[in-house]
């Protein structure tokens, strides 16, 4: 993770926040990790990896389901990112439908929430494809690199919920 986040500092803080100096540093990460494998056996988020087949040691990209809400909402939001040298070639939309699958049958999410910065359209074409529909427009939603900026809201609805798969 620390070698992703360092090689690609540059590509992702166009639609990142300002992170802390210690973003970058080995003893973060550790403890990184392990909040995420915490965060996933409570039900809070799920963050994965994604890494090339020829090369399952180097993180190309991340893919994270977060701030899980269950009871009447059962949503998160999804949020993701892919290393410059590989964007383009279809990893991230792979990735987000076998993940996607995944918050929908075994999670049984009903709704994940995708938003993005309107410059972004790389983005915004990719949740098309993957079937998020625009519902709205956030002005100042979040402060990404360092200035507020507005986002395109979308969501996506599972359509396979089970009910008797609740989760409380």
């Amino acid at each position: 993770m620390l070698t992703y986040v360092t090689a690609n500092r540059e590509h992702l803080q166009r639609y990142s926040p300002v992170y802390p100096d210690d973003y970058y540093m080995l003893d973060y990460w550790k403890q990184q990790l392990t909040n995420h494998a915490d965060d996933f056996q409570n039900d809070k988020s799920l963050h994965l990896c994604l890494y090339e087949k020829d090369s399952p040691n180097t993180v190309i990209g991340t893919i994270h389901f977060s701030s899980i809400i269950r009871r009447a909402a059962q949503f998160c939001f999804l949020g993701y990112g892919i290393a410059q040298q590989v964007e383009g070639r279809g990893y991230m939309k792979e990735a987000l439908q076998a993940s996607i699958t995944y918050a929908f049958d075994e999670m049984n999410l009903h709704r994940i929430m995708a938003n993005y910065v309107p410059t972004n359209e790389r983005s915004g074409r990719l949740l098309k494809s993957l079937g998020f529909a625009a519902e709205g427009y956030a002005r100042d939603y979040l402060r990404i690199n360092g200035e507020w900026q507005d986002h395109v809201m979308t969501a996506l609805i599972n359509q396979r919920w089970l009910d008797e798969k609740l989760k409380w």
